[in-house]
């Protein structure tokens, strides 16, 4: 049996060789529909199913605060609440957290603001993630008295301090305070959060908390809470206990319970790609549609290969052939294809790969540790031996329909033509299903990209160049020394050349920096009611909002009466003073707002202006109204700077570093960017999707114009004789152009149909990635169907122009 099936495959082989132009088409469909598969499979398995780098990963779990009455599911915890949950919990090993904010490395060398995140001593241990260089935190580190330790990543290390190996024990600036380098992590170390958390990928520095974070009020709510369970224990246990803990929690702290609080946990891994699995998803089912296709079209071409054949199969079956010994053969000649198709795949999808990761938006950062292991191989070869048992199958079943007398005759060629149309009309027909499918979510994802690149988000972001400065250190422990540093470095930023306006925020729109977010409470409102008012805050300076092109809809912008010692006041968005106030002006409301100068405990306020509202989160969502507060008033280290320019926003870049520069030695200017870097950035995700589920689409388009061509052309041969007669008899060009046409435009409209049933209901699988358009939209389906339509119609021209042409007296010579 073995023996004879390397006869068959080497029978296979050279069939191949013999047949190059049919060989080269089938084997490049191929390597299209697997190369896809391979490249989506290898980004899927490295982002969803990778393992987190660190020890025993399963293990590891999110914790995060949720309270429900406010809209707040994903929040994060106090110090006191991390702490109650790790002396509480008794199936968990340890319990720890992180917070990122930024820092500036000073010393002998340039000022350098990095994200540079604190954490709890025990933090790296919970990961089980150790040091290249040195040791991790201890819990003494968290000994203001000792001072402070801190620990580097390689990047920096390697950057900033030149891999110097005796960097250990060596005390480097940060701000205008010193602490002791401790330790180097690996160059493959990430801290791998959901995005949620804003713990970015790319943090350069870890510090430890101070011990004094435990007498933090007790619903400062800011802390990302990491745990690790114990060997054995599963997720739905540890979410039984933490409801438990939450319980007590509730009545033991009067601030857990009026906000009913409540602990969801979540896998570590699993919440790190929550937010991306759709995508995903998406791109496979894209790309096995594209297989599927690819498939169906070389079926269709070893069908009219096979019928040629059928007199050799007559005569194999005449010689003692029986029908699965035909079957095996016609299988093993599939293989032989699916082999080199699958090679061809593999290079095509490596390449794919490479494509991906030039195109890929941050939110797929991972995708670079894609590689090609055993893993995408076996994939690669599963794929392979499947699609050649696919393609082969039909071909191989028409063997069975050889009629053996009649096809010995010359009047078997007709019969055996009409078997093979038949089977050939009902591939296309599904290929063009297919096809139909897989256009209309490219269509759709054309659309969301459409409508996000035409959002208003609430600013302009052309001509307005931003950057950050951070005000640490003992110099700017002062609110009032911070806001004398800030009105200096603005007056000084307006005399530059260009500059029409200047405003800082703590908060830049579509950045990656930690959200702040709290309840406020407007005057007359019941204790019920706020429990249910959450709104994003942010700290702004007064020429903010007119160096970001925003709309003033009612009352005014901070000026420079709203100074520390002036009426404490507030800008309030739209969203917010519908939602609080409907139908009534805000302008003179009272509130109760969170203020950072005031320990983030509320403060009386008036609404002094309401401004358009700014899309902070995300170009396609609106989550939260938001505050304004003047930075006079409440004054943040973190500060980021929108400057509006007549000019290249750019080429200001040098000077506002020299301004600084004369300011304050010891402070750095960092992410200087364009606005529209952010929006860009914002649209990646999409812009993305879209650009691979077009490129899906369009081979989807060609395959099956290709496939409609070929069974018309097909038709067109065997109906020679036929087609002959009817000019004879008198038969007008047009009336067989129709008739030819008609044939094909009846199976793409059986296509077409049955596609838009299978459309309706794969594109609800995607309905969570669309913006601005729904899943069963009717300009995209109608669109669609038109284009599919025309696409065949121009298929069915060509063969039937050729037909047109026929010469009876020729066609009739011929038979």
């Amino acid at each position: 049996m073995m023996q004879t099936l390397i006869q068959d495959l080497r029978y296979g082989a050279r069939m191949l060789r013999k047949k190059r132009g049919f060989a080269l088409i089938a084997i490049a469909t191929l390597a299209l529909g697997i190369g896809a598969n391979t490249a989506i499979f290898s980004v899927a398995h490295a982002v969803l199913f990778g393992p987190l780098p660190y020890e025993r990963p399963d293990e590891l779990i999110l914790i995060w605060s949720a309270f429900h009455k406010m809209g707040a599911s994903r929040a994060p915890a106090s110090a006191i609440e991390m702490r109650e949950i790790k002396d509480r919990s008794q199936l968990l090993e340890d319990v720890g957290g992180i917070w990122v904010g930024t820092g500036t490395l000073t010393g002998e060398q340039e000022p350098e603001q990095i994200k540079l995140a604190s954490v709890t001593h025990n933090f790296f241990s919970i990961l089980g993630a150790k040091p290249m260089l040195g040791r991790t935190f201890l819990p003494e580190d968290e000994d203001v008295k000792i001072g402070n330790a801190i620990i580097l990543s390689y990047g920096l290390w390697q950057r900033r301090f030149g891999s110097d190996p005796s960097i250990i024990g060596r005390q480097i600036r940060v701000g205008t305070g010193g602490t002791t380098v401790v330790g180097v992590m690996p160059q493959d170390f990430q801290v791998v959060f959901s995005p949620e958390a804003n713990v970015p990928l790319d943090t350069q520095a870890w510090t430890t908390f101070s011990s004094v974070i435990y007498k933090d009020p007790v619903n400062l709510y800011y802390m990302r809470v990491v745990g690790r369970m114990k060997p054995g224990v599963t997720l739905a246990q540890a979410q039984q206990e933490a409801n438990s803990i939450a319980e007590q929690l509730r009545g033991n702290f009067t601030e857990f319970a009026s906000e009913n609080l409540s602990l969801d946990v979540a896998s570590m891994r699993g919440d790190a790609v929550r937010k991306l699995r759709p995508t995903l998803i998406a791109l496979v089912i894209g790309a096995g549609l594209v297989l599927l296709i690819a498939c169906v079209n070389v079926a269709n071409i070893l069908l009219s290969q096979a019928n040629v054949r059928h007199q050799e199969f007559a005569i194999r079956s005449a010689l003692g052939a029986s029908s699965a010994r035909l079957i095996r053969q016609l299988l093993s000649e599939s293989l032989v294809l699916c082999f080199v198709g699958g090679l061809a795949g593999l290079i095509v999808g490596m390449e794919g790969v490479r494509l991906l990761l030039k195109l890929r938006p941050d939110t797929l950062a991972r995708i670079g540790s894609v590689q090609v292991d055993w893993a995408v191989l076996g994939f690669v070869t599963g794929i392979s031996l499947l699609s050649g048992l696919l393609f082969g199958l039909a071909p191989a079943l028409e063997t069975r329909k050889v009629n053996l007398i009649e096809t010995l005759k010359e009047a078997g060629r007709s019969s055996a033509g009409r078997a093979r149309a038949s089977t050939g009309a009902l591939l296309v027909i599904a290929e063009v299903a297919l096809g139909f499918v897989l256009l209309v979510g490219a269509g759709l994802m054309m659309r969301t990209m459409d409508r996000l690149h035409k959002v208003d988000p609430g600013f302009k972001p052309d001509g307005v160049l931003t950057f950050e400065i951070s005000l640490s250190g003992r110099e700017y422990n002062d609110p009032q020394a911070r806001t004398n540093f800030v009105k200096q470095f603005e007056d000084k930023l307006l005399a530059l050349g260009g500059v029409e306006s200047v405003g800082g925020v703590s908060h830049l729109p579509l950045d990656d920096y930690p959200n702040w977010y709290s309840p406020y409470v407007p005057e007359g409102m019941t204790e019920d009611e706020q429990q249910n008012v959450l709104a994003d805050y942010r700290s702004a300076t007064p020429g903010y909002f007119q160096a970001m092109g925003s709309r003033l809809v009612a009352g005014r912008w901070f000026d420079n009466r709203d100074n520390a010692t002036g009426a404490s006041v507030v800008i309030v968005d739209d969203k917010l003073a519908h939602e609080t106030w409907p139908g009534e002006s805000a302008i003179g409301k009272k509130m109760q707002a969170e203020n950072s100068d005031n320990g983030f405990n509320m403060k009386p306020v008036e609404v002094v202006g309401v401004v358009e509202h700014l899309r902070h989160h995300s170009l396609s969502q609106q989550l939260r109204g938001q505050i304004y507060l003047p930075y006079a008033q409440s004054t943040r280290e973190h500060l980021s700077y929108a400057i509006r320019t007549k000019g290249d926003a750019l080429a200001l870049a040098g000077s506002i570093r020299q301004e600084l520069r004369a300011l304050s030695k010891d402070m750095a200017l960092s992410k200087v960017r364009p606005l529209e870097y952010y929006v860009d950035k914002d649209l990646a995700s999409a812009n993305f999707i879209a650009v691979l589920s077009g490129l899906f689409g369009l081979v989807a388009l060609v395959l099956a114009a290709i496939g409609i061509y070929g069974v018309i052309s097909y038709s067109v041969n065997q109906r020679t004789h036929e087609i002959g007669i009817r000019v004879a008899l008198g038969a007008r060009r047009g009336e067989v152009l129709a008739m030819v046409v008609r044939q094909g435009m009846k199976l793409a409209i059986a296509g077409v149909a049955t596609g838009l049933i299978g459309a309706l209901a794969v594109t609800r699988l995607i309905s969570s990635l669309l913006y601005g358009v729904s899943a069963t939209d009717p300009v995209t389906f109608a669109a669609i169907a038109l284009l599919l339509t025309g696409v065949a119609l121009l298929a069915c021209y060509l063969p039937a122009r050729r037909a047109t042409k026929i010469d009876p007296m020729v066609a009739l010579r011929c038979q």
